[in-house]
């Protein structure tokens, strides 16, 4: 929110979204709007940097543009721009106003980054215009997770790498329960998917799984008790 005002009524009056925004993506934009002050600085931060930078690691930095979905305060995008060959950029979208706000303070002066507020569904960008694509830890919010995928293959270029990482539920049995709770308890929360319905979604929407996808499953690192997450890079 800015101003005051509602997130909902903010995308519609600055024109992010060509389509309303639905209950549940107003429900996830107020949850990471009252998560941005403390985001990137809490207890299990050093968790997602540090399984940030391993997707970040399956990706090609140094070939083109970089976009980051569901970026949250940036700091995927800063690190790409330190790999960016000139006249390239490195971007960031996600659904919270008030996370892109930071992400904008955070990266004051760096002139190859930008932001903007949007939704993974609607990707505000034309068609093949990144060379490589992140997502990590946000796809479990995705209303309509197959549309998102199509988004961000649009947005891809042809010799162009996806990396997608998240939590999954068949990976370790302490994320099964905590994704039954957490679609009861948490409004932004849709699901943990399995390994098998996320290559299925892939293969659904045009993907190709370029090598292995990756289960990762450990206990009290760094920081987090429990850890299940799937690591894939995509190829169109």
């Amino acid at each position: 929110m800015r101003g005051g005002v509602g997130t909902s009524k903010w995308y519609e009056e600055n024109g992010y979204l060509e389509q309303p925004m639905s209950k549940h993506a107003q429900q996830a934009a107020a949850r990471f709007d009252s998560w941005a002050d403390s985001y990137g600085e809490d207890r299990i931060s050093p968790w997602f940097h540090h399984y940030q930078s391993l997707a970040l690691s399956q990706l090609d930095l140094g070939k083109g543009s970089f976009l980051d979905v569901g970026c949250g305060v940036g700091r995927a995008v800063r690190d790409a721009a330190q790999h960016l060959k000139p006249g390239k950029r490195a971007c960031g979208i996600d659904i919270s106003p008030k996370m892109i706000e930071k992400a904008q303070g955070l990266a004051k002066g760096l002139t190859s980054v930008e932001f903007q507020v949007a939704n993974a569904e609607q990707i505000p960008y034309s068609d093949a215009s990144f060379d490589s694509i992140l997502c990590t830890c946000s796809f479990h919010h995705y209303e309509n997770p197959t549309a998102a995928l199509r988004e961000i293959r649009r947005v891809l270029s042809k010799e162009g790498k996806f990396a997608l990482l998240d939590s999954a539920r068949d990976v370790s049995f302490p994320i099964w329960v905590q994704d039954r709770f957490r679609r009861y308890l948490e409004k932004s929360h849709v699901r943990y998917y399995s390994t098998k319905e996320i290559q299925a979604m892939l293969s659904e929407t045009g993907w190709t799984v370029a090598g292995n996808l990756h289960r990762i499953k450990r206990f009290m690192d760094h920081r987090k008790v429990f850890t299940g997450l799937f690591l894939v890079a995509c190829t169109k």
